[in-house]
């Protein structure tokens, strides 16, 4: 009688057990890929900055001294639109002319989809999402002294990362 328990005994067969060991080892390592590469890119995120378009143009620009009197002053606009391409959000942290920050010789303006127009004489703190573009930004330089016709002007910006994104325009 024991002969026949054991003949009659049935278990799994070794074809059937070695495919759900293979399923669980290829359902572990797909969940373990996707971890690693979910832990990858928030360490691989990057900012790049695209100059889509630069250029410079005569133009006057009203303002005020000490006075309350309006006033116009000729100056060089120089007009950029920037993108952001990169993966990670850029914040522009400062704007060099000619190697001087740019309060030193001029003023800036910057506008982007959604937000009100500014005009900044500090530090600028603007900041670009992935794939974001800034419409207008302008540089002006007012027109005499530092500033002449035919001169090239090197347009560096600089974003909080560190990087320098420079650029050189020839004055009209």
């Amino acid at each position: 009688m024991k002969r026949n328990v054991r003949r009659n005994k049935k278990g799994m067969s070794i074809v059937i057990s070695t495919i759900i060991i293979a399923a669980i080892s290829i359902t572990m390592a797909i969940a373990v890929a996707f971890w690693a590469m979910g832990l990858s890119s928030s360490f691989t995120k990057f900012e790049k900055l695209e100059i889509i378009s630069m250029y410079v143009s005569d133009t006057a620009v009203p303002y005020t001294r000490t006075s309350p009197t309006i006033r116009t002053l000729n100056c060089y606009r120089i007009t950029m639109q920037l993108k952001n391409t990169g993966t990670n959000t850029l914040t522009f942290n400062n704007v060099f002319l000619d190697g001087n920050p740019y309060n030193a010789g001029g003023y800036l303006e910057t506008r982007v989809p959604g937000t009100i127009l500014a005009y900044q004489t500090g530090l600028i703190s603007t900041v670009l999402q992935t794939g974001q573009t800034l419409t207008t930004a302008n540089i002006y330089l007012p027109v005499g002294g530092m500033w002449n016709s035919g001169d090239y002007a090197t347009v560096e910006i600089e974003t909080a990362a560190g990087r320098h994104y420079p650029y050189t325009v020839v004055l009209p």
